[in-house]
């Protein structure tokens, strides 16, 4: 196992998240994980998210509709609203 930040092969296993094995760098101290898998939401999620925030409820209200957290919610509409301006702006 190589640390991701030093690149040392001086790890050891440091407990587990997820049923995942974590390790822990000698050399640095950082804890990491064998292989990351990446958190998305499909398109379909975050289109609903979206008109849901449009037809006037707050993103709170999202969140304990959907269980995803408001601040997912705002950098998605934030990354819409950068898309729309780019549009515009052409």
């Amino acid at each position: 196992m190589q640390c991701p930040r030093c690149h040392s092969t001086q790890t050891f296993k440091n407990g587990r998240r997820q049923d995942r094995q974590c390790y822990k760098c000698k050399k640095c101290g950082r804890q990491f994980l064998e292989f990351y898998q990446p958190w998305c939401y499909s398109n379909d999620v975050k289109q609903i998210c979206m008109k849901m925030h449009l037809n006037g409820m707050s993103l709170r209200e999202i969140e304990r509709v959907t269980d995803i957290h408001h601040t997912t919610i705002l950098h998605w509409l934030r990354k819409a609203r950068e898309g729309l301006d780019s549009i515009s702006n052409k």
